[in-house]
């Protein structure tokens, strides 16, 4: 290997892509009570997120800087999820890599992915429901909330889809990172950005989502009435998230040569 070949390799990078199919099998391996309540867990961790990023917007206007601030405080949410260890559904998008290497079964992967995104609901609309009855929605923060739920539910399919690709290409590059690092610190650092980026956008995360709707709700009911444009808006988030999370972890996958050397190890 010459100098100019050294120079461009980035073991970083390469390691991460390296043990990340095993790693992520792992995590689809849990036993399915212990991964529900890790899902629970993640769902009211996302929904302290959503609450924070609300009580950031509240009385604050709509300035560009008013998102970054929302977006910031959004990040706590992943940050409880990534130190905790608890099983968020746009993360574990990421184990369409595994499945691509044979260290993970399609069918596995599937019900890991509706214990998760089942459990994540469970969690954030438990925590909507008790925020709610605390007496969090009054003044400003419900405004937000029901201002922020009517944006995303005005979306149509398409923008939401899209939305949710963007959206969960900026997580999953914080998943990424945090798994890079063993410092809690630099797991925090890493993950800010990428968060505060969706977040500021007004990207489409389901499982953030899945607080905020019932949180706008629960604000001003009159924003959806029949439910209907909830469940919409969270199957079109989570099939661009799928799709978002899916083709990053195959395309860094791919441009380490992880793919074809942990084939043929497999093989």
């Amino acid at each position: 290997m010459n100098i100019a070949q050294q120079a461009i390799i980035d073991p970083v990078g390469d390691a991460i892509a390296e043990v990340a199919p095993e790693l992520l099998a792992a995590k689809a391996g849990h036993a399915w009570p212990r991964m529900l309540v890790l899902a629970i867990l993640a769902g009211v961790f996302i929904g302290f997120g959503s609450i924070v990023s609300l009580v950031a917007q509240s009385d604050m206007g709509d300035g560009g800087a008013v998102q970054l601030l929302a977006g910031a405080a959004f990040s706590v949410g992943l940050m409880l999820v990534m130190v905790v260890g608890a099983e968020l559904f746009t993360g574990n998008t990421l184990m369409v890599l595994p499945v691509s290497t044979g260290d993970l079964k399609v069918r596995r992967m599937i019900g890991a992915w509706t214990m998760v995104w089942i459990g994540n609901l469970v969690g954030s609309v438990m925590l909507a429901l008790l925020f709610w009855a605390a007496g969090g929605l009054s003044a400003g923060v419900g405004d937000a909330a029901a201002a922020l739920a009517d944006t995303k539910l005005d979306k149509t399919p398409l923008a939401t889809f899209c939305s949710g690709v963007l959206a969960n290409v900026l997580v999953c590059l914080a998943v990424w990172m945090a798994m890079a690092t063993k410092s809690i610190v630099t797991k925090l650092l890493v993950i800010l950005g990428p968060v505060m980026i969706f977040v500021a956008a007004g990207l489409e995360h389901s499982v953030a989502n899945m607080s905020i709707l019932p949180l706008g709700w629960l604000a001003d009911p009159s924003i959806a009435p029949d439910l209907g444009a909830m469940l919409a808006n969270l199957v079109f988030s989570t099939l661009g998230n799928i799709a978002g999370g899916a083709t990053l972890g195959l395309a860094i996958a791919y441009g380490h040569a992880t793919l074809g050397r942990v084939a043929s190890a497999n093989s």
